[in-house]
């Protein structure tokens, strides 16, 4: 268990820090969506500053900590000058992004009533009726190579051919809209309200089946992560996942004292 941990759980914590600037950024338009459909100034405040934050941390921390690659995609690995143009160049997106972060919460600080939409008007049923049917067949295309191997002793070429990476892109798209959809709908029930909403009162609605579709993606993630090694065609020399040296990142640098941000990098 603690080796599955040191090849897997550090690499995949290692970048979720770096993919949660983004990750931050998409879920404050989810926030702003509903403070915005619901009326709610402090939602509407969180989503901004959530923006903020995750611009600051892009734009200073991770490109400090991604210097190296930073520097070596534009063939300048040893040139800190390079770096510091690319720090400042970093600052001066993160001025203007603030600028104009500040400008659209002044369009949207006050709340405006929001016309009643309804899952039928938006086809809430088709996203989630297909982000459930995507994910099964998530499940069978990983399934299919470990019957295929336990069976006749390989993988088909078909299942290595067409990897499921495209697959699984592919339902985090359907998913985001769905969700995005879902924003738009009002479920909350009131027992006070007279006019009785069809999608409020029902046992199972279209936002249950998003979730459940969301809830087996991840568990499928889960084990597809380890099983597209194991099934791999260049195994045990190379996994086809992804390979990026996350030990060379020094986290430490975070907490140095003096001038972080223009200290000469180490030598590889």
């Amino acid at each position: 268990m603690l080796m599955m941990c040191w090849f897997y759980c550090i690499p995949f914590a290692k970048g979720f820090f770096f993919a949660a600037g983004p990750l931050a950024l998409l879920f404050s338009l989810f926030v702003l969506k509903r403070g915005l459909r619901q009326s709610r100034a402090g939602l509407r405040q969180f989503s901004f500053l959530l923006m903020f934050l995750a611009l600051l941390k892009m734009c200073t921390v991770d490109i400090y900590l991604l210097r190296e690659y930073v520097m070596c995609t534009f063939d300048k690995c040893h040139d800190t000058g390079f770096f510091k143009t690319v720090q400042g160049a970093g600052l001066v997106v993160l001025v203007l992004c603030s600028l104009l972060l500040f400008n659209f919460y002044r369009s949207f600080a006050h709340g405006r009533r929001q016309a009643e939409i309804t899952p039928e008007q938006v086809h809430l049923s088709f996203w989630a009726n297909l982000s459930i049917m995507l994910v099964m067949l998530l499940i069978l295309w990983l399934a299919a190579p470990w019957v295929g191997y336990l069976t006749v002793g390989h993988v088909p070429d078909f299942f290595m051919d067409v990897p499921w990476q495209t697959l699984a892109l592919l339902i985090v798209v359907v998913l985001l809209i769905g969700f995005w959809k879902l924003e738009d709908c009002l479920w909350e029930f009131h027992a006070a309200d007279k006019t009785k909403k069809r999608h409020q009162i029902n046992v199972w609605t279209s936002k249950d089946t998003l979730w459940v579709s969301v809830i087996l993606f991840a568990i499928t993630l889960a084990f597809s992560y380890a099983s597209n090694d194991v099934l791999s065609a260049a195994m045990p020399q190379q996994g086809s996942h992804v390979s990026f040296d996350w030990d060379k990142i020094n986290f430490d640098d975070l907490f140095v004292p003096a001038d972080p941000g223009f200290s000469t990098p180490s030598p590889p």
